[in-house]
């Protein structure tokens, strides 16, 4: 429930790369559970589901903070923006005033000029009109006085003419400002649009953030609870592996004592069967006395060592065809923080597979244990120079008996899920010479 919740605040942010990056946070999320219950396979199912729990919880809070994060620098954006746009529509506003100022002193200016240019127009029109006719045929003057008129009237003209030329200068400048400030006009509608239209982004900004904190503040309480019932089920686990230790002491202590045994009960066979050989001598050396003239006869052929040598993985098959998912040895979780053996090699079955005896030899014993649930030894006795014994553990049932014979290949058992198991699978062990060890080095 809490990952859909962190998928739903994620999406509402409305980045289109969102989506595919929940995707692979979620698929890394599997990963890790999957590779948690890997190294758990020794361990309960409680502390499996507490540390794949506290994963889950881990990963949705790292993802809700990153979420929330996005969101806050996506504000802070927004905000900048925000203050820039500000800034940007009060500069543009002063301009515009001053825009306006400028349109309004260029109508003035228009005004006034027209008045001149129509004042002049008019002393020229009354001169070249109602008197220059007049004067030029009606009057009695020289031809000084006439030329004085007629550069008066040019002069009229001229200037006209110049009043013109500025006005329709004034003109274009107004034209100009007009057309500035109408620019300027529509760029400040432009922009309060884009401010209006940011502003309402940030104002939804600023609600995912207010709910993704929410949310994270949840994840983080729930987060913390994971890592309560993680750490009790951890130190529950620590309890379980002492008990497995003790175990494997406690097999090791009468694997050791059986060789002891054999050994004896060997010397045991060696002492009388060399005493047996001294007797048949003894009879032999008593019957050729008897018969002195008789010719020996010699024993044909030589004898063969029963054992010769082994082949570069001694002969052992596996006990399962199946991969390989956890290997043995010192593991360091990432998530308990403690290192911890695993005892042997596991194989990823499922449950019913049947179990082969690796190699041939005699079960030595069959009971169940509560860390490694059913288990079977098998005594192959000395092979290639060590005693072997091995262990198969967490098996559904054995469909044989302490002190059976078996053969090499011959089933045993099927795969189970018993004792401390968080699947199905088999936990293959090897003791060499009473100790264990890695049981992929024998092979």
């Amino acid at each position: 429930m809490a990952l859909a919740s962190a998928m739903a605040v994620t999406l509402a942010v409305g980045l289109p790369s969102r989506a595919d990056d929940l995707d692979d946070q979620k698929a890394e999320v599997n990963r890790k559970i999957a590779e948690t219950r890997k190294q758990l396979n020794e361990s309960t199912g409680e502390l499996s589901d507490a540390v794949a729990a506290l994963e889950k919880s881990q990963a949705e809070l790292s993802a809700a903070e990153n979420t929330l994060e996005q969101t806050r620098v996506e504000l802070a954006k927004a905000q900048d923006y925000d203050d820039r746009m500000a800034e940007k529509l009060r500069l543009a506003q002063e301009e515009l005033e001053k825009a306006k100022k400028a349109v309004a002193a260029g109508l003035v200016k228009l005004e006034e000029q027209r008045r001149v240019v129509g004042q002049v127009a008019q002393v020229q029109y009354q001169q070249r009109t109602n008197l220059m006719g007049v004067a030029m045929l009606a009057e009695n003057h020289s031809m000084r006085d006439l030329q004085t008129r007629v550069q008066y009237s040019t002069t009229l003209f001229d200037a006209t003419e110049s009043k013109m030329k500025e006005l329709e200068a004034i003109q274009r400048d107004l034209d100009a400002k007009k057309a500035k400030q109408t620019e300027i006009e529509k760029q400040i509608s432009a922009d309060r649009q884009a401010a209006a239209e940011n502003l309402e982004r940030k104002a939804g900004l600023e609600a995912q953030a207010e709910q993704q904190a929410a949310n994270v503040a949840s994840l983080v309480a729930a987060n913390t609870d994971a890592k309560n019932a993680a750490a009790k089920a951890v130190d529950a686990d620590r309890n379980r592996y002492n008990e497995l230790n003790n175990e494997r002491s406690s097999v090791e202590k009468r694997i050791r004592q059986r060789i002891i045994e054999e050994e004896k009960a060997e010397a045991r066979r060696a002492a009388a069967e060399k005493k047996a050989a001294e007797q048949r001598a003894a009879q032999s050396r008593k019957k050729k006395s008897s018969n002195s003239g008789s010719t020996p006869k010699r024993k044909s052929g030589s004898s063969r060592s029963s054992n010769s040598g082994g082949s570069a993985h001694h002969g052992f098959i596996y006990p399962v065809n199946g991969p390989i998912t956890s290997a043995y040895g010192m593991r360091f979780h990432p998530v308990l923080k403690y290192w911890k053996l695993h005892d042997g090699t596991d194989f990823g079955v499922g449950c019913g597979t049947q179990i082969k005896a690796a190699y041939s030899g005699t079960v030595s014993e069959r009971y169940f244990n509560v860390g490694y649930g059913n288990r079977l030894l098998i005594s192959h006795g000395k092979v290639d120079g060590r005693r072997v014994t091995t262990a198969y553990n967490h098996a559904t049932r054995y469909i044989v008996r302490p002190g059976q014979k078996v053969r090499k290949g011959q089933t045993i058992g099927y795969v189970g899920s018993t004792g401390y198991s968080t699947g199905c699978h088999l936990h293959y062990m090897i003791y060499l010479d009473g100790n264990m060890s890695n049981p992929m080095r024998w092979y």
